[in-house]
């Protein structure tokens, strides 16, 4: 939504601001491994908390960058908070729930992609160039709702789940255990992993196909 803004302050092409956009999108899987296996050995809560402190930065930063360059390097590291986020707000909300429940609510769950793109498009239209910080006040503003996230999280603790694996597993477990374990659920779950993987292969290449190229324009 403001790409032809940032290509302007930024003295480049649209192709290349769309670099961030891709950016962000090709490192998630390393926040996803690193605020993954945090959260399966420290716990749901304080992982997710840093986590998102992470995002509330990283928005803020972006905010600020005053260089192409800058604004790459910051989308990278965005990227990265952004894939570790999914996994532990998944295990919070999902986790505790009753089965038969699962299925609605991990939909609920799904539809906020769609509902933060629509905040997006508000923040937007009521933030962009309505001041003379330009597109700037539209991530500043984006590092808000994380907050609210970090105190609503500071008031639950860990999941029952967590509790009971927590329970069982030896405290002294060290790698080479979390490992083992990790190789025990890829063989035993391999059939949903690679259909999850694909499907959120599909979600993302639909995203970035309507970001690059919106409809009524000629690919």
């Amino acid at each position: 939504m403001i790409i032809p803004d940032l290509a302007k302050d930024f003295k480049r092409s649209t192709s290349a601001i769309t670099l961030g956009l891709t950016l962000s999108l090709i490192p998630r899987f390393v926040g996803a491994a690193i605020f993954g296996i945090a959260a399966d050995r420290y716990g749901r809560k304080w992982p997710f908390i840093i986590n998102n402190a992470f995002l509330v930065l990283l928005e803020l930063l972006v905010g600020f960058c005053r260089t192409y360059e800058e604004f790459l390097v910051c989308r990278t590291f965005f990227g990265i908070a952004m894939g570790g986020i999914y996994g532990n707000a998944a295990a919070l909300a999902l986790e505790d729930c009753p089965r038969k429940a699962r299925g609605l609510m991990s939909g609920i769950l799904q539809s906020g992609y769609s509902f933060g793109c629509l905040l997006a498009a508000v923040l937007t239209r009521g933030l962009v160039d309505t001041t003379k910080h330009g597109w700037r006040p539209l991530f500043w503003f984006g590092a808000c709702p994380p907050v609210l996230v970090i105190i609503f999280r500071l008031c639950l603790g860990e999941t029952e789940v967590y509790e009971e694996i927590a329970t069982l597993r030896n405290a002294s477990t060290n790698i080479k255990g979390f490992v083992a374990e990790a190789e025990e659920v890829i063989k035993r779950y391999w059939v949903r992993l690679l259909y999850l993987i694909l499907l959120m292969t599909a979600f993302s290449t639909l995203v970035c196909s309507f970001t690059l190229f919106p409809p009524g324009t000629c690919i």
